[in-house]
């Protein structure tokens, strides 16, 4: 019985890590949050924003959300009109169930910033980091498919937790170890801001600049500007 009970553990712990990595990713598969008010409302705010053309399109969760209400005049100033599908705590399956209703012939972009996957990270989610890589090429794919002139800056997810042992810092830096595969330095460009939100150790976050640990305030919003602004307008035109 003992040796019976073993083998079929063994066997239900080998089919879960197979479902694991076939259908069963959550990352992959769009969703939506329809049922939050506010949610919806931001939703049908930005999609009729999205009916007319943009140059410049951020995608991203709470963190690119909060240039509309952290730091509008400093979006204004480094980026101009700016189309911002900033959506405060979706994972990457939001952004995938969004952008699929986007028409982007007509929002027909010169330039995309993406940053997602702290969401699959934290908040219970705990995604595998496979996983969320995973929904990460999903979004680039679907990306480029629908703006093939379009240069996509895709940015490593910034640092979250007081260091580097915080368990959702750790899942994040396993994610932004492998997105240099999504990028071929022409179509999708990889940049990395983190390095700007660290103490001198390279490893405590700074707290003057993520003052909840994972929000840039203010002035980590106009640091991320800064550093990424003159590739970004500039290389690509204005």
């Amino acid at each position: 019985m003992k040796s019976w009970l073993l083998c079929l553990t063994a066997g239900a712990l080998a089919l879960g890590q197979v479902f694991g990595q076939t259908g069963a990713n959550a990352a992959t598969t769009p969703h939506d949050r329809l049922g939050e008010a506010w949610w919806k409302a931001r939703l049908e705010q930005k999609e009729a924003q999205a009916r007319t053309q943009h140059d410049t399109v951020f995608i991203g969760d709470s963190i690119t959300h909060n240039w509309d209400n952290v730091a509008p005049d400093l979006q204004k100033q480094y980026f101009g009109d700016v189309l911002n599908l900033g959506f405060s705590g979706d994972k990457t399956q939001e952004v995938l169930w969004r952008i699929a209703r986007i028409d982007w012939k007509t929002v027909a972009p010169k330039r995309i910033m993406l940053m997602i996957g702290t969401n699959n990270s934290g908040h219970g989610a705990g995604e595998r980091p496979e996983n969320t890589f995973e929904g990460i090429k999903a979004i680039i794919r679907a990306l480029r498919a629908a703006c093939p002139d379009a240069t996509i800056t895709l940015l490593k997810i910034f640092p979250r937790g007081a260091d580097d042992q915080d368990p959702r810092r750790r899942l994040n830096d396993a994610i932004n170890a492998r997105l240099p595969e999504l990028a071929d330095g022409t179509h999708v460009r990889l940049r990395d801001v983190s390095p700007f939100y660290l103490l001198p150790d390279g490893k405590t976050l700074n707290k003057a600049l993520l003052p909840d640990l994972l929000h840039p305030n203010k002035e980590g919003h106009r640091i991320w500007a800064a550093v990424i602004a003159p590739e970004f307008m500039d290389r690509l035109g204005k």
